[in-house]
């Protein structure tokens, strides 16, 4: 059997800016989402896995029902169903089913929802079967991430073939809540075939050798300044013969480039990015290298990107103290130290270095806009940690 995985599709996202630029990127989602069914119609593939987060937020407009709808018709037309799951993005407090979009879905006859439950201390797993495949949805369970599939591994029968869907990735630690440890995923060796991820939005298998458990990665930049990879897809996988392919889709382009401050910056800036060519349809990302004592207007540069035919231009300060780190492509940008700083010259907390990596999955919450009880259950964390620092 063939099967499709994607995820993090993001339906409905509307990234903040101009009319223009909040259209264009609103639409990108859907396109890129209809660019990859239409794929998997030619593929003709068996099973479509979407492993959470198809849509941007639990709250649906019109117009995002009525697109979505359209791109799942194409799928019900040519036969070919679809398995999906929530992710933190669409999920649903208490099991409300009812007030579920992805429980119209189903209704209406485009989807299968996969899930679990929680009942006198068990948990408890509905699987579906397509052709010789048991299919397990577990959703997005959040901090209870490993209690969840470790119970769900214990229930799974080895001689069966056997799919579980979560919207989880590889990661773990008191400041990644919904991210799964390694020692965890190694329980479900020899009981599948294939595990489903999601959750973050760059392409992740493991193991690196005969990999079980799959992360796509999103279809589209939902982050553009901090997702790594340009590849964006979708997994195609074989359930006979464990080989698997990354199906590539075509979002909209994104270029970096990195520029040294000099004497005459905005001559050289200015110089390297007519070099583009831009067509007034990319993202464009520009690192600027530069000291500690420079001040640039950022507001300013990124005015003169778009200018100079970015369809959106980023900025991107790199102090000469800050780090950076090349497997991920990721800078630490010297704000964390200063927030660091001015933390330890407090007496209300006992461990800067704790705080200042709280203070950062709160930010990146609220730009994701996860759940409030991720949130506050995170919080709740941070407080119990001081609490027992101080007692020590």
């Amino acid at each position: 059997m063939k099967i499709l995985h994607c995820s993090d599709i993001h339906l409905g996202k509307k990234p903040f800016g101009t009319r223009e630029f909040t259209q264009e990127r609103y639409l990108d989602f859907f396109r890129v989402f209809d660019e990859l069914i239409t794929k998997a119609i030619e593929i003709k593939i068996d099973l479509l896995i979407i492993a959470g987060d198809l849509f941007d937020k639990k709250e649906l407009t019109p117009d995002v029902l009525n697109r979505t709808e359209n791109i799942f018709y194409k799928l019900k037309y040519n036969n070919i169903p679809v398995f999906l799951i929530e992710g933190n993005h669409d999920n649903i407090q208490g099991n409300d089913t009812i007030n579920s979009w992805l429980n119209y879905l189903e209704t209406k006859g485009y989807v299968k929802r996969g899930n679990y439950s929680y009942f006198e201390k068990e948990y408890k797993f509905s699987n579906h079967r397509f052709g010789d495949v048991n299919v397990y949805g577990v959703g997005y369970p959040g901090f209870a991430i490993d209690d969840v599939l470790k119970s769900l591994a214990n229930q799974l029968n080895p001689k069966e073939k056997n799919i579980v869907v979560v919207h989880t990735a590889l990661g773990g630690g008191e400041f990644l809540p919904g991210l799964v440890s390694s020692d965890t995923i190694k329980l479900f060796k020899d009981k599948v075939v294939y595990i489903a991820g999601g959750h973050l939005h760059s392409f992740q298998v493991y193991p690196k050798e005969n990999p079980y458990f799959f992360i796509p990665g999103s279809l589209e930049y939902w982050n553009v300044l901090n997702e790594r990879k340009k590849e964006k897809g979708a997994i195609l996988f074989d359930t006979d013969t464990s080989e698997y392919q990354f199906i590539q889709v075509n979002p909209r382009k994104r270029i970096e480039i990195t520029i040294d401050y000099c004497e005459n910056f905005e001559e050289d800036f200015l110089n390297k990015i007519e070099k583009l060519q831009l067509e007034k349809q990319e993202l464009v990302i520009v690192n600027i290298k530069l000291s500690n004592s420079i001040f640039l207007e950022v507001d300013k540069l990124e005015k003169l990107l778009e200018e100079k035919g970015a369809f959106r231009g980023y900025v991107r300060l790199v102090y000469e103290n800050s780090k950076y780190d090349l497997e991920n492509n990721e800078y630490f940008y010297s704000i964390q130290e200063a927030e660091k700083n001015i933390i330890s010259s407090w007496n209300e907390f006992s461990n800067p270095d704790n705080v200042v990596k709280y203070l950062q999955k709160f930010k990146e919450y609220q730009e994701e806009g996860s759940n409030s009880s991720d949130f506050i259950t995170l919080f709740d964390k941070m407080l119990e940690e001081e609490i027992k620092d101080e007692n020590q």
